[in-house]
């Protein structure tokens, strides 16, 4: 079970792929406590991949509290996992963009 309090670099090495990407979309659209979303837009915005494993992996994350219930089906994210987003979307945009810096230098 996943401790809500560990630093966030911690819990995300115990998350798995699905969750991975469903907290990653939650943090593209800059979902927070105040900020809700409605289940079925989070589900047009993932990979069929993605929705194989869904059902199991959304409501892992609303267990843990790192998803919360906003209203009958409107979901927001918790303070603490407003901070797992945000370094899931860190981690996938350095990622992402490791070799742009070599060819800005490169430029230059």
């Amino acid at each position: 079970m996943i401790n809500i309090e560990d630093d966030p670099k911690d819990i995300i090495k115990e998350l798995s792929e699905t969750e991975i990407n469903i907290l990653y979309v939650l943090g593209k659209m800059r979902i927070s406590v105040n900020k809700n979303i409605n289940e079925h837009s989070i589900k047009k915005k993932l990979s069929d991949e993605d929705l194989k494993n869904y059902k199991k992996a959304f409501s892992n994350l609303c267990a843990c509290g790192i998803i919360v219930m906003y209203r009958p089906g409107n979901f927001a994210v918790s303070k603490q996992g407003r901070k797992i987003t945000d370094e899931i979307v860190e981690q996938k945009r350095q990622k992402k963009y490791a070799g742009l810096r070599i060819l800005m230098l490169q430029i230059n």
